[in-house]
């Protein structure tokens, strides 16, 4: 597929232009589904570690999308006044593969974060069973002192 935006505008090539707005269309949705799957995963360990969700952090993803889009307009721009040498819009390809990336990796390190909770919590009760016997003669002396003051 010839993909060259000066070209396909100067000869009036309606089609194939279609097909590249199609295919950069589809670079942009790709970068917008990775943020919003980033955020669903936020969002999804802030409610397990019951952590206030404010409207910073909303805040926080609608700036990376404004940064990320400019970034991709950039890109596009850089497509559109390379295009007269490259086939294809390589600018944007590379921009939104390395974000993408940027957010799978958001992504598993929430979950990885997730389990390390999950790990802590498991290790706390390991210790407690290993010093249960302490913990169950503290709790008899507190009894004991209960019983004591209600005497």
């Amino acid at each position: 597929m010839k993909t060259l935006f000066i070209p396909y505008l100067l000869n009036r090539d309606w089609t194939h232009l279609q097909e590249l707005l199609a295919v950069v269309s589809v670079l942009y949705v790709c970068v917008f589904v990775a943020v919003v799957i980033d955020l669903f995963f936020g969002v999804r360990r802030a409610k397990q570690l019951n952590i206030v969700r404010t409207s910073f952090g909303y805040r926080r993803t609608i700036s990376k999308l404004t940064n990320y889009f400019g970034l991709m307009l950039m890109l596009s721009i850089a497509d559109i006044v390379a295009s007269v040498v490259f086939k294809m819009p390589y600018f944007t390809v590379a921009g939104a593969i390395g974000i993408v990336l940027v957010e799978a990796k958001s992504v598993f390190e929430n979950l990885k974060q997730q389990e390390k909770s999950i790990a802590e919590v498991q290790s706390v009760l390991l210790k407690i069973l290993e010093n249960k016997d302490e913990i169950q003669a503290i709790l008899a002396l507190l009894n004991a002192d209960k019983k004591e003051d209600k005497q």
